[in-house]
């Protein structure tokens, strides 16, 4: 018998909390909407699996690993088969060696163990809705060659953009026995979209707003989450197209959100349910090589962009990493790929931002129905371009802190994750 369970829990941080996402120091000064992290198990009695979904712009993996230890103890349920990620919300709260984040790692391990407590009888469905008006990639070829992030709307110099996007809406729906829902997990590649005349607001962003949108569709109340693929290189803006609202107070961010509600409603209609299938997971640690630390002229170079009011992302992405970054990661930095199997649906979870073209990658070599990828799962490493991108140059890359080839490297372990889940038929 299939049973299911979710929970949904607040994270909401303290005024003064430190806001993590912009070039410049924030802390929080206004509670816009709350924070929470929402868990959904799923199983056969065993073997089960959770996902987590957390509104928070990551947390690194010695906080995660310690709440799988937590839930190991608690419940019982392996490291391995807990996926726990963050939505990458540029609102939300800091998470380092503090006690916020020591309060945010205690609930994940809460949230997982009142959803495994909240399990019943379930049929599980999932599909794919489709939604392109809101997604762009932001990397630019321009008329000189080059290739920019963000060159700025309406930019003349603009001559396409430099990679793809991904328009797949993913659906994950959980109901019970009698048809009421359990819970919906969502994916979707699009970076936060922002909003509000206030900086130092805390807000969970679209995928807030998500939430309540897509119970309002359904019209009862149920956990529900979406969770952020592979979008490193994506955003909202239209560059070529058109300029986005100002001054909008939020409005595009429900607008964001409410277009990818209804696509997602509209697929969870279609899904067919099913009330047993296969359960798996697996999970692989990997190595991540560091780029070469910097050289004194980097660092002469880098001071000399972090004074420059008119730098390029690309150019402050280099100062950071110069500056601040690179110098505190070892060489080999060890980080997590993990895959989940129900049924015909695979979830990949990515330990950092990977560029739409990875995704795209993995989810066409995919041996699976449908496969979605969560990005910054069981760790928050930062960018992980292709070789493409460092080659062409612009802000992923050069805030990457790691060598080419990091994300062809997630990439092959996913794949082979997928392949050992699939073989196991």
């Amino acid at each position: 018998m299939l049973t299911a369970g979710s929970a949904c829990v607040d994270i909401t941080p303290p005024l003064g909390t430190h806001m993590p996402g912009l070039f410049h120091d924030r802390k929080a000064e206004v509670i816009h909407d709350p924070l929470h992290t929402r868990s959904f198990v799923v199983g056969h009695d065993t073997p089960e699996v959770a996902v987590v979904v957390c509104d928070l712009i990551g947390i690194k993996r010695q906080r995660i690993d310690h709440a799988k230890a937590v839930i190991a103890e608690t419940i019982g349920l392996p490291p391995a088969h807990v996926l726990v990620c963050c939505t990458h919300t540029h609102t939300g709260a800091q998470t380092g060696d503090d006690p916020y984040a020591a309060f945010v790692t205690q609930r994940i391990a809460d949230s997982v163990r009142l959803a495994w407590e909240n399990r019943r009888k379930a049929e599980i469905g999932w599909a794919v809705g489709h939604e392109d008006r809101v997604v762009f990639n932001r990397r630019f070829r321009m008329r000189d060659g080059s290739v920019r992030t963000n060159p700025g709307t309406g930019n003349p110099d603009v001559v396409e953009p430099a990679g793809p996007i991904d328009t797949e809406v993913g659906v994950l729906s959980l109901r019970g026995d009698s048809g009421d829902m359990i819970g919906l997990l969502g994916n979707y590649a699009l970076h936060y979209v922002g909003g509000g005349d206030h900086e130092r607001a805390v807000s969970a962003d679209y995928f807030g707003w998500f939430s309540q949108f897509i119970q309002a569709l359904h019209g009862e109340t149920f956990v529900a989450a979406l969770s952020n693929g592979a979008c490193g290189d994506i955003n909202n803006n239209d560059v070529i197209g058109g300029l986005r609202p100002k001054n909008d107070r939020y409005q595009h961010t429900k607008r964001v959100a409410a277009l990818v509600a209804s696509a997602a409603y509209w697929a969870a209609n279609e899904m067919e349910y099913a009330p047993s299938l296969s359960i798996d997971a697996r999970m692989e640690e990997v190595s991540l090589k560091r780029r070469v630390l910097p050289t004194p002229e980097d660092v002469r170079k880098a001071q000399e962009v972090a004074g420059q009011p008119n730098a390029t992302m690309g150019q402050r992405a280099f100062a950071r990493r110069t500056l601040h970054r690179i110098s505190d990661l070892p060489e080999l930095v060890p980080t997590w790929v993990q895959a989940l199997r129900l049924g015909d649906l695979a979830l990949v979870g990515v330990p950092g931002e990977l560029l739409v073209r990875l995704g795209l990658e993995i989810k066409h070599r995919s041996p699976f129905g449908q496969t979605m990828v969560l990005e910054l799962a069981n760790d928050s490493v930062g960018y992980l371009p292709d070789r493409r991108a460092f080659e062409e140059g612009g802000y992923e890359p050069e805030a990457s802190a790691f060598e080419p080839g990091v994300g062809e490297q997630i990439v092959e372990v996913a794949v082979g994750l997928l392949d050992d889940l699939h073989r196991e038929d």
